[in-house]
């Protein structure tokens, strides 16, 4: 399978490329110095293999790739932002309506 560039993602001010080189694996370059930083697959199961990064680095590089729908692994959708920013902003509406403490409990019935 020919290496394929599947976009870009940007973490804490760096960006990576993301370049798919088999069906469910992909490699991580990092744009500042072109140098190829790590790999992550998809399938069977999810792995990393971080070369010249910090592991966890790359964990959430592969993590953002994967929910920003920079890979093309059918069982991960594109994520429909509008969706996500609407359910945001219910769930802080509704943190924001929370009582700080809750009512006193009602008296027995006899």
């Amino acid at each position: 399978m020919s290496r394929k560039v599947k976009g870009m993602v940007q973490l804490a001010g760096i960006t990576y490329r993301i370049v798919r080189v088999a069906s469910g694996s992909y490699t991580v370059v990092r744009i500042s110095d072109d140098r190829d930083v790590g790999r992550f697959a998809l399938a069977p199961a999810f792995g990393i293999e971080a070369i010249d990064i910090d592991p966890n680095v790359l964990r959430e590089v592969a993590r953002l790739a994967i929910h920003t729908a920079k890979t093309s692994y059918v069982g991960f959708p594109r994520p429909e932002l509008a969706a996500i920013e609407v359910a945001q902003a219910v769930q802080a509406a509704q943190a924001a309506r929370r009582p700080s403490s809750m009512p006193p409990a009602s008296p027995p019935n006899r």
